[in-house]
């Protein structure tokens, strides 16, 4: 694969990303914000994982657009549980 077409996420980068960008509101119990945002952190992270294997086993040498279409419907149809 071409390295301009490596789409790998860093796991940890991403899950921080998600986190900050997801507002929860003050009103709540300090834990469950803790919670909320340890929850979205996880999900990102395994996440990331789980989209960085699917794009070894994916794409070819060349992917193209619709490698990357059956990228995003294995993202979709599969569930932690899955995995």
């Amino acid at each position: 694969m071409d390295k301009k077409d490596d789409l790998r996420l860093d796991p940890r980068k991403f899950a921080q990303l998600v986190v900050k960008s997801h507002q929860v509101s003050d009103q709540q119990d300090p834990e469950a914000i803790v919670k909320r945002k340890l929850t979205l952190f996880l999900t990102a992270y395994y996440l990331a994982e789980r989209f960085n294997q699917l794009q070894n086993t994916t794409f070819s040498e060349n992917p193209d657009r619709a490698e990357y279409k059956a990228l995003l419907k294995k993202l979709e149809e599969q569930r932690f549980s899955d995995w």
